[in-house]
């Protein structure tokens, strides 16, 4: 069987990544050991980079002639987890990706959408192309409520309500071993127009190594992230995490911190799936929607500069206690995770049809 996977890959967003990394060892023969025997291609802003991390063949994502003949080719094409369907980064990031899907469908109609978060479209002519491709996508699956309830309003009834496919994602040894006898804070801030993010995560790092605690800055994704985390490391204490070589030890990371103060959906997914409470920070409807399902503390980004030290104030004394009840939640996701894989492995082997279940809140 031969499969296109499809999505913001190769850029080094880690949640992503994660996200690929999940999926391939949801294929058909790829989790049984002889990871030759399925022939995959992924498209990539960095083939090299994506061969090297999960060893397939990558596709230059941009290179559309090569890009349309591999879907003419394949088997099946899937679109791994993420924002992909919005237009708040751009109407062109739109419209690639429903090409893709356009393509798909006429190649051979075995389209998959797995964990997708839908939206915001805030274009008249996003929500009516959305809505017309989406319609004839026969495996259709969002990780979110908000989600699901755009699509219904779009004409789209069939997408099936799961989760994210990074809570299936499994933990590999991090690639730094932080100090044990440290009390271990993790931040993953991320630059949002002219919000004055730099200088609320600055002031909040230095509250953190006020009140007894170590403040680690995580970059989820390299290119926007980093140069933004060096920047607050150098006016504060602070320490930034190197980059991993696979999304999967960034779990190990997560696993030894006792909070996480997250911009970044999967800063807060990665941290909260290893018991780890996080303390959002709202910029999309995305975030609301993670907060919402975890029952966690989440500071709107219009009032960062005052409000999330006060967050913050009000959240480090309640990190213990939060453990137990975001394990709980947490549980039943992972659970929506591995069941949502289950049915992809079953629908590209055949044995089920691709539209078997209704759309069911989780």
């Amino acid at each position: 069987m031969r499969t296109v996977i499809a999505g913001y890959y190769g850029y080094r967003n880690w949640g992503d990544e994660g996200s690929l990394a999940t999926l391939l060892e949801t294929l058909p023969r790829w989790s049984a050991g002889n990871r030759r025997s399925a022939e995959v291609y992924v498209l990539s802003a960095d083939p090299a980079f994506t061969e090297a991390a999960y060893g397939v063949q990558a596709i230059p994502r941009m290179n559309l002639r090569m890009v349309r003949c591999a879907i003419r080719d394949s088997d099946a094409l899937i679109f791994g987890g993420g924002s992909l369907l919005q237009d708040a980064t751009s109407l062109r990031s739109l419209l690639y990706y429903l090409a893709l899907m356009r393509w798909g469908l006429k190649a051979h109609g075995k389209v998959l959408l797995v964990g997708q978060g839908v939206g915001p479209l805030r274009r008249s002519i996003s929500r009516w192309l959305v809505g017309a491709t989406l319609r004839k996508v026969p495996f259709l699956s969002v990780r979110d409520s908000d989600s699901a309830d755009l699509l219904r309003r779009l004409g789209v009834p069939h997408a099936t309500l799961d989760a994210d496919l990074t809570w299936a994602l499994g933990a590999q040894p991090p690639h730094l071993e932080l100090d044990a006898h440290s009390r271990w804070i993790g931040l993953a801030p991320r630059g949002w127009k002219d919000a004055p993010v730099q200088e609320a995560f600055t002031a909040l790092c230095r509250q953190i190594h006020a009140d007894g605690y170590r403040a680690l800055l995580i970059p989820m994704q390299e290119t926007q992230d980093r140069p933004l985390c060096e920047r607050i490391a150098s006016a504060t204490e602070a320490e930034v995490l190197p980059p991993p070589a696979h999304p999967a030890q960034l779990l190990g990371i997560m696993r030894a911190l006792h909070g996480m103060v997250a911009m970044r959906l999967h800063g807060a997914i990665f941290a909260a799936s290893q018991g780890t409470p996080p303390l959002c920070v709202t910029y999309d409807p995305k975030v609301n929607a993670l907060a919402a399902q975890l029952d966690a503390p989440l500071v709107p980004l219009d009032s960062i500069e005052q409000g999330l030290l006060s967050a913050w104030q009000t959240f480090a004394p309640q990190m213990d206690a939060l453990r137990a009840p975001l394990m709980q939640r947490t549980h039943a996701l992972r659970i929506a995770a591995q069941e949502l894989r289950m049915r992809v492995q079953a629908t590209l082997s055949g044995r089920k049809p691709l539209m078997d279940r209704e759309t069911t809140a989780r």
